[in-house]
This record gives C-alpha cells, sequence and structure tokens, in this order.
C-alpha cells in the first residue's frame, strides 16, 4: 500500500481558514461554537505542523453539525471544513483530482 503524504502548507493554511470561519460564526451560533470546541485541538496540531501522518477519513470531529444541526447554512464554513477535511486526511485523492481537472477543461 502506498503511504499518503500530506502537504503541511495546505494542512496548515486550511486549518488557519476554518478557524477563521469558526471565529466569525462561533458568536452568532451556538452549533458553531460547539464545532469551533470540537476541532480546537485539531486544529492547533495543524497550525503548529505537528501533524506528520493524514488521520483517517471520517476522524475529523463535527461533520454531523453541518446535516443534523443546520451549519450547512453557512457555505463558506462549510467549504473551509470540507478543505480541511480533505487535506488533513492526505489530500485529494486521484480520482477527484481527475474529476476537478477534466471540469476546468469544459
Amino acid at each position: 500500500m502506498q503511504e499518503i503524504k500530506m502537504d503541511m502548507d495546505k494542512v496548515e493554511f486550511s486549518a488557519k481558514k476554518l478557524e477563521e470561519k469558526l471565529e466569525k460564526y462561533s458568536s452568532k451560533d451556538p452549533q458553531a461554537l460547539h464545532l469551533h470546541n470540537d476541532l480546537k485541538p485539531l486544529l492547533e496540531l495543524a497550525k503548529s505542523r505537528r501533524i506528520l501522518t493524514p488521520i483517517e477519513v471520517g476522524a475529523v470531529p463535527g461533520r454531523y453539525r453541518f446535516t443534523e444541526n443546520g451549519l450547512q447554512r453557512y457555505s463558506d464554513l462549510e467549504h473551509a471544513y470540507a478543505m480541511f477535511s480533505i487535506e488533513i486526511t492526505g489530500g485529494e485523492p486521484p480520482i477527484l483530482k481527475m474529476l476537478n481537472a477534466r471540469e476546468n477543461l469544459s
């Protein structure tokens, strides 16, 4: 099995972007505050580049807060969460890269 390598610049950048969005919405929505609290330890590790191997897909806390607790109404927060989740689990899988490249050609 091929070892998955993370792009630490992208991990750190996506963690900072997600934290910005969480701070923006935490004062407006208790679910955003809860999500921020859920993610804070992982975000701190990511921003300080102390996560050296990808975490498992699905292991990023808080996904259910979007689908079950209404956070999907904040599309910029959901996008930042998705980008962080992709980077912290090893980046875009090859099939997604291929689909995105194909989409950009049309």
